[in-house]
């Protein structure tokens, strides 16, 4: 797909935020890749408004694999509204559209957080066995 500028920013600062975002999730959502210049424009998208500043974002959705599932579902799920004129509406389809595409990501996330319970209730288990027999 091709981008369209805006008024404020270039086809190549969409295609510089593409690029980090895959990479950002490909590898895992790493907190030394969620700088203040990607988070400032992923703020904007996807419905993430309400945030307020850049570790309340990063503790939001990437903290837990439970967390980064629902981030990479609010990005597949939510609608996209905007003229790519003056949006950043071209980039949140092509970002929608590879995830889809690539349901490796998701189910990543799923299974770590499966995995993350079962140790937690194991653990627990262990703890309530010590205490009861």
């Amino acid at each position: 797909m091709t981008y369209t500028a805006t008024k404020w920013n270039t086809v190549e600062d969409k295609e510089k935020f593409t690029k980090h975002f895959k990479q950002f999730v490909e590898k895992g959502f790493p907190k030394s890749m969620f700088h203040k210049e990607f988070y400032n424009r992923m703020s904007m998208m996807r419905e993430h408004i309400a945030h307020y500043d850049q570790m309340g974002f990063f503790s939001t959705w990437f903290f837990t694999a439970e967390q980064r599932t629902e981030f990479l579902k609010q990005w597949i799920n939510t609608p996209i509204y905007g003229n790519s004129t003056y949006t950043w509406s071209d980039v949140e389809e092509v970002l929608c559209t590879w995830l889809q595409e690539h349901p490796e990501y998701l189910e990543r996330e799923r299974s770590a957080h499966v995995y993350q319970i079962k140790s937690l209730e194991k653990a627990e288990l262990v703890r309530l066995k010590a205490k009861y027999e």
